[in-house]
């Protein structure tokens, strides 16, 4: 696709959102009554107010405990309701995740919840065609009938015996909507439940799995720790949880005496590495060398932590001679472009300065090497001892929801979850995968392993985050019935026959917990904070109202577990926290934690940390392949491989998601709009962002319009010529580039997914990112 246009407003358009000062004490107006009690947001106890203006209005005031879900953090807010209407969100101090702070993307809730392009009835396609730029044109139907038309479709699939033919897609949800839906999937017999975990942090996870047998995201004590190695981790912008991580900043910056200190490694000069204490440009793709070389100087100078080492762990031997070995800080810095003296200064910093935490981010994990990254990396941590330890990492605990009985299978059931997966999870291609995001669209354009008669979208985008984003573009378009169910009328939207629409979490009834990152145990609620806008459903009540629709065994699995939305978070929570207390509070935390748990943390065959991974060799076997390299089941480095010639594209792209990317999958919000880029101060656009010798070399200054092209395809964009991005490296950020989802995101800005190729880690299926190559020429 070519995009000759020249993307990004003009400032001077009209139509864009900026406010007068006239027009800001306007809306300053409507909330002054709210911002006069300001100090109600700091009282446990939530309730309402009304009083009386002195032209005798009424003015009705209330705090509404609540919860975000404008990232995966889902950080506890309180929301100020005056008159019915939402005016200021805030944090809740009673949780411990953001210790009642929020960051930005919270505050741009309100204009989630009051978006003006939100759909607010059942809508029905009339045009049979379906594309990209394809108008669906919408009918408005009732829910009556369009419940009744999705029912009959789902209906005559199981009658025909095609119950694992339908698929179940969904983007950021609540854990109670993950829930409902998981339980839908099991009760109606569909292995094909595709979340787009696997386009985040995958490859993370089974680094860790092959070390400690967790399959999870690490946590961090992040208050308590002294040092942080940050492998391409942008803690300020995108790592998970967010706002923990930006509270947790400040504490360990700015209120100790002793600062923690902070080395950014990352081709990219992001807002963690002009916060940090020292930035290394690596070279792309290299950080499991880099790992490798920091355990070289800190094993060869008996800096480890030999107590922890000769007690706990498994495997050592083999990777102290690989080590040693092969990753000398010399050989080391020819490959990641980081000297030999710089390698062995944070080497040894990091073992001496305890309690230290070695942090791998997207940024080093989602390449083809990804997980072999994460584990080189994960490593480092017991290297120091800093496994399950104040200030190391740390192991999750989630509360004890209430279980939920099993769910009445039949024999349509029991059949249809014994078929294969789509997405190929724990097959030879992707022996330790959970989910494989992205394989999925290619299923579906081959067929393979079966067709996909229906799907179901709730609250996904993968058309905007997937790599080779156009490749979902085809497959929806493929399959023969698609029904879409969120707020908005998103890019997977268009191509949906029938379109739901879904309440924000504004209005829903829906519990989550503490994302792992946070290591402690803590439920927050989410409950309408005003009337649905529209005629809208919640996501939990359009399942329930399908599942009782079908009848039989799958009404029967959702007839004790609540019946709505509402009766599911008291059923699920009334074992934990009384229901009054939750919905008052808004949270329930566990702050007990136990540190030094060795003897139960380690999910491993061998029960203790592996430098060998016992657990992946086990996995190969039962896929059927044979380990006849040992250094398959080590941690280790290998050469990236590259999409593209160097010769023709001689550059890498480097995409970055912004703090104020909003992880929702729309970006039509004025106030991310305006401030997404911090590091340029800039919004409303994105940029091809180059370091000054390359564009001297292509004869490209600031601000002029460029072509970014890749094997794939081209897309045109203003450049961006400063210091702070690798000469080798091409950095963009994402969230821009809509084709869809309002006037404030459609239009706007280029998508760099459009030009990425595909490709996976091969141990975890996570999607490549970061592994495409690309070129840049004047427009």
């Amino acid at each position: 696709m070519e995009k000759d246009k020249p993307t990004g407003p003009k400032k001077k358009k009209s139509g864009r959102f900026r406010v007068s000062r006239r027009t800001f004490i306007k809306y300053s107006a409507v909330t002054g009554a709210a911002l006069v009690a300001g100090r109600v947001a700091t009282h446990p106890v939530l309730g309402s107010v009304t009083a009386a203006t002195e032209g005798g209005e009424s003015i009705n005031e209330k705090m509404v405990a609540t919860s975000c879900l404008n990232c995966s953090t889902r950080c506890a807010t309180r929301v100020r309701v005056v008159n019915g209407k939402a005016v200021k969100v805030t944090g809740n101090p009673q949780s411990l995740v953001s210790e009642g702070e929020n960051c930005a993307r919270a505050h741009v809730a309100l204009q989630v919840l009051y978006d003006q392009g939100r759909i607010d009835t059942p809508l029905k396609r009339t045009n049979p065609e379906k594309g990209r730029g394809i108008d669906p044109r919408w009918a408005p139907v009732s829910w009556e009938q369009a419940l009744s038309e999705v029912n009959e479709r789902l209906q005559s699939m199981r009658t025909k015996g095609q119950a694992h033919q339908l698929l179940l897609l969904h983007g950021l949800n609540t854990i109670s909507d993950e829930d409902i839906i998981s339980r839908f999937a099991d009760a109606y017999g569909t292995p094909n439940v595709i979340s787009g975990e696997a386009l985040e942090g995958e490859a993370e996870k089974a680094g860790e799995w092959m070390a400690d047998g967790n399959y999870t995201q690490s946590a961090y004590d992040l208050a308590n720790t002294n040092y942080i190695l940050a492998f391409g981790a942008s803690i300020l912008e995108s790592e998970k949880p967010l706002a923990r991580n930006l509270r947790m900043w400040g504490k360990i910056r700015r209120e100790r005496p002793n600062r923690a200190k902070v080395v950014a490694i990352d081709p990219r000069y992001s807002v963690t590495a002009a916060r940090a204490d020292q930035w290394l440009p690596i070279n792309p793709g290299t950080y499991g060398a880099l790992a490798m070389a920091i355990a070289n100087v800190i094993i060869s100078e008996g800096l480890y932590d030999t107590e922890f080492v000769e007690n706990w762990t498994a495997g050592f031997n083999e990777y102290k001679e690989l080590a040693v070995g092969y990753y000398s800080p010399e050989t080391v810095a020819g490959i990641t472009g980081i000297d030999a003296a710089t390698i062995r200064q944070i080497a040894r910093e990091f073992a001496v300065t305890k309690p230290a935490i070695a942090w791998r981010g997207k940024g080093a994990t989602n390449w083809p090497n990804g997980a072999y990254a994460s584990y080189a990396i994960f490593c480092l941590n017991a290297l120091v001892g800093s496994i399950d330890v104040p200030g190391g990492v740390t192991y999750q605990q989630n509360p004890a929801y209430k279980p939920m009985p099993e769910v009445v299978e039949d024999d349509i059931a029991r059949q249809g979850k014994a078929r294969p997966r789509l997405d190929l999870r724990q097959t030879s291609l992707f022996p330790a995968a959970e989910v494989v995001t992205n394989q999925v669209a290619d299923s579906i354009l081959e067929g393979k392993p079966y067709s996909v008669e229906m799907a179901i979208g709730f609250n996904s985008n993968f058309n905007m985050a997937a790599a080779g984003a156009w490749r979902w573009d085809e497959a929806l378009g493929k399959v023969p019935y698609y029904v879409h169910i969120a707020p908005f009328a998103s890019e997977m939207a268009q191509f949906a026959d029938i379109l739901l629409p879904a309440t924000t979490f504004m209005e829903q009834w829906a519990y989550d917990h503490s994302p792992p990152g946070s290591g402690f145990a803590e439920v927050k609620i989410k409950q309408p904070v005003v009337e649905p806008l529209g005629d809208t459903r919640s996501v939990a009540d359009i399942v329930f109202g399908i599942a009782k629709g079908l009848g039989g065994t799958v009404a029967q699995s959702f007839s004790s577990i609540g019946d709505d939305a509402e009766g599911f978070v008291r059923y699920r929570t009334g074992a934990i926290v009384p229901w009054r207390e939750l919905s008052e509070q808004g949270v329930w935390v566990d702050p007990s934690y136990e540190y030094y748990k060795y003897d139960r943390i380690f999910k491993t065959p061998s029960k203790m940390f592996e430098f060998y991974s016992y657990g992946l060799e086990a996995r190969l076997a039962e896929t059927g392949q044979t380990v006849k390299d040992r250094l398959v089941c080590q941690p280790h480095y290998e050469d990236v491989q590259f999409l593209g010639d160097s010769q023709d594209y001689p550059l890498v792209l480097a995409p970055y998601q912004p703090l104020l990317n909003v992880e929702n999958g729309s970006q039509n919000y004025p106030w991310a709009q305006e401030f997404l880029l911090v590091m340029h101060g800039a919004g409303w656009t994105n940029f091809a962002e180059i370091n000054s010798k390359t564009a001297q070399a292509l004869r490209v200054k600031d601000g002029d319009m460029v072509w970014v092209e890749s094997p794939y395809s081209r897309i045109k964009v203003k450049a961006r010529v400063f210091e702070g991005v690798h000469p080798g490296v091409v950095g963009m950020a994402t969230g821009e580039g809509h084709y869809a989802y309002g006037k404030w995101a459609k239009g706007i800005g280029v998508n760099p997914n459009d030009i990425i190729g595909v490709d996976y880690d091969r141990i975890s299926g996570q999607t490549a990112f970061f592994n495409t190559r690309v070129k840049v020429y004047r427009a």
